[in-house]
């Protein structure tokens, strides 16, 4: 597989088609154009090829054997425009010159070739249930509204195996007979959701035919059509495979046609072989098949379904308990369209001629109807047979056993069988279980010993509860004693099971533990749901740990600490709340994330943190460890040179760097060590010696890969705090918030494996909301996440926020930036030396200057050998990580950069990273289109990224929709500078704008950029409109500003 394969952005489309779910791609790479005539149905031109499909599939999901799959030609008919498919925006290649002409063209339904892969069934649900809930991330973009909706469909037809929502049947064709699994959706519930999903089909789902067939339009299958295609060969194909394995050898099948028609139910193909003699019979029995198939139709359609209502006991007001101690069933009709009325069976039989008329409904031979259903449901439950026996039945009585069997089982069978089942409310409620109830005791005096560790003990004192109340042991045995499922306890019905049972009476034996702090604060929270087999209902803390819990719920509503007094700057109110929570969760030995939007400052208060704990008089402070992405260890080091120049900062990074026992004693005489992924996991046997005081890791979604080695290598750092600083959590997956909290506060989550199934499958497949709720109380206290937008905030920013960002050269930009320096300074030494005219020197110098500032940006714009950009610059890769933050916040960003061959590159490379459409104006953009761009982009779903070249898109502009401008290099006037920003900050901007300066550190742009602050009240007059004034320095002033210097 090759690395350009797996780097091109595809989106990928699909659709069930003659018995098979055809998968393909758009890519942002056009094939090469058949030469020749003229094929009847043309290639899609960015059609991707199966080759790159399964190099993608491999990646995304490696479940599934795509090398297996077998490949498939289709025909399509997709919107078309001048005989070429429209593609998504963000994935369409930038068009040449004028488009006007191309965007008034119409748009027609054009016939297109495909290659792609033809999965069957199984496999298909396997890949369309993986897929994630829609968003704006690109690994979410790379998925076509075609496969979501096919997601939607599957995940129904999952639902209708799960709950067995299925028939035996057979089919007939030319005499030819074949055992199927029929899905039935006769419930209201399924039949709307069933009528929503035909609705939705999207045309481009329909929209497939024969490659070889001649294209016709309007022979597309209906939306009603295909989807039960799909959903009667999933459920058929999927209980014949899933169930097969779990047939019980020992249980022969019935003689006859019936066990014929049984044994083919579960044989791959299903066909039915017989003899003339057992095709009569069959014929016979596929006619009663359908008589038998038509009343359960009939039933479905019909304006009411028979429906048992299970009542408890009568209780009585003053004792509270059962007068007497049988369960009654009762009989109703509900509605199908309105399954909240009810109507007694009494009416059924008081109605004249059997007709049931009722509001305004109408019901022919309602009679007959009731005692044919209360006939079926019979034979699944027996004590409706005894109220058979009489005239009108109306409802039968129950002991608690055979309440609890309908409660149990027979309800959801009669359900699943058609029938409507209402049960007491309480029976779906936790209440009604046996349940445990901790109380949390932990030791006064563990709060006056300084940080409190994860490791400190808890005791817990614990009690059986059934529903709301507590249970005493001697309660307890006298429940058992009664040898009965449902119980009452003070009034209130609950279920004791045997299982449960056995758990409480193992649980008597070790009523009261120990577990650390970090266990008991994962059951506070609600990650521990059972103890010993017994569900945890409550969880009680007294003392410090109750005060605890509330401040964590709190989360910015803690006391503050005062701004450390070595922090030279004034802290922002909100960054001084920020700080002041890092200090809490220290106090308490928590990991904590500081999430802050882009721009809020989290390396300021961080660094704000490391001086308080320095001052906070704590005793001993060991060393800290700043873990980030080599792009930022320059901008780290400055900051905390500005903000906290009393910190002592080792920066442990390059060839040169220490190691063994030598780093171990620098390390020691330091307050901050800053250092990268990379080295940490080279390096990381010697950093896990070190008792750390805090580890800090900047950027942390790099580590949202458990399994990754710089993960594990993070975790083996040992630490009295560990904070993380990202303003995207959570990306893609929630396995990567699991890998950001073990690190943060190991276990709190469970294990990957049990994550995987509480949280992650059920809110990223089916969007369960009462799991997101759940997960979100579990973590929200250990994040602090504040946007520009909040009401707090805002308040507290600058209308516009100028940002430094100092950036890291690569190694390969360092060795191509000193071979210029070097060949520069000699080449003006000779200028000089030999007299040769100013002008030639000014040349040299601004030739000179000109490259290095190339250099900076990136290699291949140096080079302009149209070498792949990825990986070469560090600060590409700063820009890269900065805007993910702003599309990860749903905000619109202007990059701004004075070479268009860079803007041009800029362009593609970051519509091709993100996935999103990525405009690109400079001087050679007719009018026409430069208009179009910017009404484009101010348009409320316009593109979120914009490149512009200085002097094109630096005036005349309005670009209010973006509220961040990043000037990704330097123009050395600032008021040319200024005039770009205000594309975005000007009149009718209603957000504060970000202003992002990426400087490379070390080199002549922080050099000149220091200058230029230094004399920025006169550099109007001082410097000049360019960089002329650059070319009259002296070649020693010359020297000083060019030469690279260590960072």
């Amino acid at each position: 597989m090759s690395e350009e394969i797996a780097s091109t952005p595809l989106v990928f489309h699909g659709s069930w088609a003659d018995e098979r779910f055809f998968l393909w791609a758009e890519s942002a790479e056009a094939a090469p154009r058949p030469r020749g005539r003229q094929p009847k149905l043309p290639p899609h031109p960015h059609a991707a090829t199966p080759a790159a499909l399964r190099a993608r599939l491999s990646q995304v999901l490696p479940t599934i054997d795509w090398a297996a799959t077998p490949e498939l030609t289709c025909g399509i008919f997709l919107p078309t425009r001048r005989d070429t498919p429209l593609l998504p925006p963000w994935l369409m290649p930038e068009p040449p010159g004028d488009t006007a002409d191309d965007e008034e063209a119409p748009v027609v339904l054009g016939a297109w070739k495909v290659s792609g892969l033809a999965l069957d069934v199984l496999p298909a649900l396997d890949l369309l249930i993986a897929l994630p809930a829609a968003s704006a991330d690109l690994y979410s973009r790379q998925w076509g509204d075609d496969l979501r909706y096919w997601s939607a469909v599957a995940k129904f037809g999952l639902e209708l195996l799960a709950r067995q929502a299925y028939l035996p049947g057979l089919t007939e064709h030319e005499g030819h007979y074949r055992a199927v699994w029929l899905p039935i959706w006769d419930t209201p519930e399924d039949r709307t959701r069933l009528k929503r999903l035909t609705e939705a089909c999207p045309p481009v789902a329909r929209a497939l035919f024969e490659a070889q067939a001649s294209p016709d339009p309007t022979r597309a299958p209906a939306p009603h059509t295909l989807l039960e295609s799909f959903l009667k060969q999933l459920v058929d194909v999927a209980v014949r495979d899933w169930g097969r394995a779990h047939l019980d050898a020992r249980h022969k099948p019935p003689t006859g046609v019936a066990g014929t028609w049984w044994t083919a139910l579960w044989a791959v193909e299903g066909s039915i072989l017989a003899s003339p003699r057992e095709r009569r019979e069959l014929a016979a029995l596929y006619e009663a098949w359908q008589e038998w198939l038509a009343q359960l139709r009939g039933a479905a359609e019909a304006p009411f379904r028979l429906s048992f209502r299970l009542e408890a006991p009568e209780t009585d007001p003053e004792t509270g308990m059962a007068r007497k101690p049988e369960w009654s069933l009762h009989y109703f009709l509900q509605a199908n369209d309105d399954p909240s009325l009810l109507v007694p069976v009494e009416q059924v039989w008081s109605a004249r001629s059997g007709t049931l008329e009722y509001l305004n409904y109408r019901f022919e031979n309602a009679q007959e109807h009731v005692l044919a259903g209360l006939g079926l449901a019979a034979r699944l439950f027996p004590p409706i047979k005894q109220s058979l026996r009489t005239a009108r039945p109306r409802a039968c009585t129950l002991s608690a056993d055979e309440a609890f069997a309908f409660l149990r089982e027979v309800g959801p069978l009669l359900e699943g069988s058609g029938f409507g089942v209402l049960v007491p409310p309480w029976w779906n409620k936790p209440g009604a279980r046996l349940s445990v109830r901790a109380k949390m005791k932990a030791d006064p005096n563990i709060i006056g010993k300084g940080i409190l560790s994860q490791d400190a003990l808890v005791t817990f004192d614990w009690e059986l509860a059934l529903g709301d109340e507590p249970l005493s042991r001697e309660e307890f045995e006298r429940l058992v004693a009664l040898k009965m499922p449902l119980v009452q306890v003070r009034g209130q019905w609950v279920l004791l099971q045997p299982e449960e049972i056995e758990a409480a009476i193992a649980f008597w034996k070790k009523q009261q533990q120990q577990l650390s702090f970090a266990e008991a604060l994962a059951m506070a929270q609600g990650a521990t749901t059972t103890i010993n087999g017994l569900p945890v209902s409550q969880v009680q803390a007294t003392g410090w740990l109750a005060d605890l819990l509330e401040q964590l719920r709190d989360g910015e509503k803690l006391a503050e600490v005062p701004q450390p007094r070595a922090f030279v700057g004034q802290l922002r109110p909100y960054q001084q709340r920020g700080a002041s929570w890092l200090a809490f969760m220290r106090r308490w030995g928590l990991g904590a994330c500081l999430a802050d939007d882009m721009g809020l400052g989290k390396t300021i208060q961080a660094i704000a943190l490391l001086l308080h704990e320095r001052e906070s008089g704590e005793g001993p402070i060991g060393p800290a460890l700043l873990i980030c992405p080599t792009s930022v260890v320059g901008n780290w080091k400055r900051e905390v040179q500005r903000f906290a120049p009393s910190l002592k900062v080792l920066v442990h990074h390059g060839a040169e760097r220490e190691r063994g026992t030598d780093l171990l004693d620098a390390i020691h005489a330091h307050d901050l060590v800053i250092s990268t992924y990379g080295l940490l996991r080279r390096d990381v046997e010697t950093l896990a010696k070190v008792a750390w005081d805090t580890v800090i890791l900047d950027e942390a979604q790099n580590i949202k890969n458990p399994h990754a080695k710089q993960t594990q290598a993070v975790r083996q750092l040992q630490a009295r705090q560990r904070i993380t600083l990202t303003g995207t959590p959570v990306e893609n997956r929630l396995s990567e918030l699991w890998s950001l909290m073990q690190f943060l506060n190991p276990g709190l989550l469970g294990s990957q494996a049990s994550f995987r199934s509480r949280f992650a499958l059920p809110i990223e497949r089916y969007q369960d909301a009462e799991a997101a709720a759940r997960l979100r109380g579990l973590v929200g206290p250990f994040i602090l996440r504040r946007l520009k937008t909040d009401p707090a905030i805002i308040q507290d920013l600058p209308d516009k926020l100028e940002i430094k960002t100092y950036c890291t050269l690569t190694p390969e930009q360092v060795t191509l930036y000193q071979a210029v320096v070097e060949a520069t300074l000699t080449r003006v030494e000779k200028a000089e030396a030999e007299g040769e005219s100013e002008f030639s020197r000014r040349g040299a110098v601004l030739g000179a200057l000109l490259r290095l500032k190339q250099i900076c940006n990136h290699p291949a714009h140096y080079l302009s050998d149209g070498s792949p950009l990825p990986g070469r610059s560090g600060k590409l890769d700063r820009l890269t990580e900065m805007l993910e933050e702003v599309l990860e916040g749903h905000e619109r960003a202007l990059i701004f950069t004075q070479f268009a061959e860079m803007g041009q590159r800029l362009q593609h490379y970051l519509q091709t990273l993100f996935g999103v459409e990525t405009l690109f104006l400079y001087g050679g953009t007719p009018s026409q289109q430069r208009d179009r761009m910017v009404a484009r982009f101010q348009e409320p779903d316009g593109p979120p990224l914009f490149v512009l070249s200085l002097k094109a898109g630096g005036v005349g502009l309005n670009l209010t929709a973006a509220n961040h401008v990043f000037h990704f290099d330097r123009w050395w006037n600032p008021a040319v500078e200024d005039q770009a920003t205000d594309r975005a900050f000007r009149i009718g901007q209603t957000r504060d704008v970000q202003v992002h300066k990426l400087i490379c550190a070390g080199t002549l742009e922080e050099r000149i950029d220091t200058l230029i602050e230094s004399k920025k009240a006169l550099a109007q007059s001082v410097i000049g409109a360019g960089e002329d004034w650059l070319a009259d320095l002296s070649t020693e002033e010359l020297r000083e500003i060019i030469v690279l210097r260590e960072t």
